[in-house]
């Protein structure tokens, strides 16, 4: 009786380990595309050597962006993301590439597998026409039992592509942190707005951000959605296009549409005299390979980022949505702080964060960081932040982009110099699991801009924590109230409290 049980399980593994195997990767020839001289995007910053540079904190702005470049391409679009959610925003840009694909211009769209699931639909339906390829990366074999696909396979299944670029005819791109979603752009999301930041880069940094693309497009851990989508999808073309369909006449994304008609960048896009700044701006990336675990530290974001941004010997502010420094970070950051250098931190508060498990991470080494001279503030949720319209502005240019439910924006600012803003947070995820990429600009302007954001928005807009005792402290400027006091996490239950105090004590923090 005990042989059978062993065998059945034996059986069970070898059937679990089989379905959740990738099959052999089809052999695909390097895919490069090189746009022609003189397209439209290309005239409006001719200079190669040099990049121009928009900063685009407006969710509203970023999304109208990325459509009239979808709009305004006729030769390439090359569009990458770790997320694309099948509401309004997913949908009116599936519906921008299916129209530029329409009109003849090359897309590729490249995809990381981990939230797939629920558009796989429209992946078929984008895939099928002749001048769309979709390609997924790190892909699950199990397209609906993804938790068990982590189960058998957690090793390379946790490694993911965190990148996000979108690149027309390789001569403009939008970069940044935000996903395809409607939580990263619409004001009406009922999952809440998350503050972010976008740039609009031409030149240069466009044709970097191509070479990027390209390098993951024919990377190892990239696969053509046909080799990896079940057959039974794969024949019908149709129900993803009648998918979209349906969402784009839904009151929701009518009213979305409606926001994006009238923007400052659009409409300089639209007469071919886009508002940029000269700037130096660099690219960097990690290799593709990371997700493999053989990518070379010198193809490393982390550390080419280091070496761009230089130490900093005056001012270091860190905005990261999931901050989780771990010891070695924590003590960087005291000796920063012990030296002179003021040392700025804000990242979300339990109650704004969208993954409060990784708060446990950050909880623990909060005393020890502001015992050590480092300045520590927590994002406020809007629901009970009442400055959004009044104190910040709306839609427009130049807004700041403090002004959402929770904080996603990632950018560091090194002596009011040098500003990098991307995809990486301050975590061990980005740090050594997932791919990141961004770009290191060299404007003191910006930086500037950054650094007085921390004096002017962020008191009403965060909480700042001191120690008390040995107890922490949180404080902040209410408009018209004064001052909001609190001893422990604003905004938050006992049993929230002792869920992170619980979680602190598993060793995950590698996992963050």
């Amino acid at each position: 009786m005990l042989f059978a049980l062993f065998a059945i399980l034996a059986i069970a593994l070898i059937f679990l380990w089989r379905i959740t195997r990738l099959p052999t990767r089809p052999d695909l020839s390097p895919d490069h595309v090189t746009t022609p001289d003189g397209t439209r995007l290309g005239k409006m910053w001719p200079d190669l050597e040099t990049t121009g540079l928009l900063p685009l904190p407006d969710g509203i702005e970023a999304f109208a962006t990325r459509l009239k470049l979808v709009e305004q391409a006729e030769h390439s679009l090359d569009v990458q993301y770790y997320l694309w959610r099948p509401d309004a925003c997913g949908s009116l840009m599936f519906d921008a590439l299916r129209r530029a694909a329409d009109r003849g211009v090359k897309v590729r769209i490249l995809l990381d597998d981990n939230a797939t699931k629920r558009i796989d639909p429209r992946i078929v339906w984008m895939d099928a026409h002749p001048q769309v390829e979709v390609r997924l990366f790190n892909p699950f074999p199990l397209r609906g039992m993804r938790l068990l696909g982590y189960a058998m396979d957690f090793a390379r299944l946790n490694r993911r592509m965190h990148n996000k670029a979108l690149v027309a005819d390789g001569r403009a791109a939008v970069l940044g942190g935000r996903n395809i979603g409607d939580e990263y752009y619409n004001d009406l999301a009922r999952m809440g707005t998350f503050m972010d930041f976008d740039a609009l880069v031409m030149g240069k940094a466009a044709q970097e951000a191509r070479e990027e693309f390209e390098t993951y497009w024919n990377s190892e851990p990239t696969w053509p959605a046909s080799a990896i989508l079940p057959q039974r999808l794969l024949k019908d073309e149709t129900t993803g296009g009648t998918q979209n369909a349906e969402c784009l006449t839904s009151e929701g994304a009518q009213k979305f549409a409606a926001l994006l008609e009238q923007t400052p960048t659009t409409d300089e896009l639209e007469a071919d005299r886009p508002t940029l700044r000269q700037a130096e701006v660099k690219l960097l990336y990690d290799a593709p390979e990371k997700v493999l675990g053989r990518a070379r530290r010198r193809n490393l974001l982390f550390p080419n980022m280091h070496m761009a941004m230089g130490t900093p010997t005056k001012s270091f502010d860190i905005i990261s949505p999931y901050f989780v420094p771990r010891n070695a970070g924590r003590r960087q950051l005291i000796k920063l702080a012990k030296a002179g250098v003021k040392v700025r931190i804000l990242t979300n508060s339990l109650a704004s964060s969208d993954k409060p498990i990784v708060h446990t991470g950050y909880a623990g080494q909060r005393r020890k960081l502001l015992s050590g001279g480092v300045e520590i503030f927590e994002f406020a949720h809007d629901e009970h932040v009442k400055f959004r319209r009044g104190l910040i502005g709306h839609h427009r240019r130049g807004t700041s982009p403090f002004a959402r439910t929770k904080l996603h924006a990632k950018i560091l600012s090194v002596d009011v110099e040098k500003v990098f803003i991307g995809t990486f947070n301050f975590d061990p995820r980005s740090l050594l699991l997932n791919t990141e990429m961004g770009i290191v600009i060299h404007d003191k302007k910006w930086a500037e801009d950054l650094h007085k954001g921390f004096e002017t928005v962020i008191p009403a807009a965060a909480w700042q924590l001191t120690r008390e005792h040995k107890r922490i402290r949180w404080e902040r400027q209410v408009d018209g109230q004064g001052t909001e006091v609190w001893h422990h996490e604003p905004y938050t239950s006992w049993w929230q409290r002792s869920l992170i105090v619980a979680g602190s004590l598993l060793p995950i923090e590698w996992l963050l």
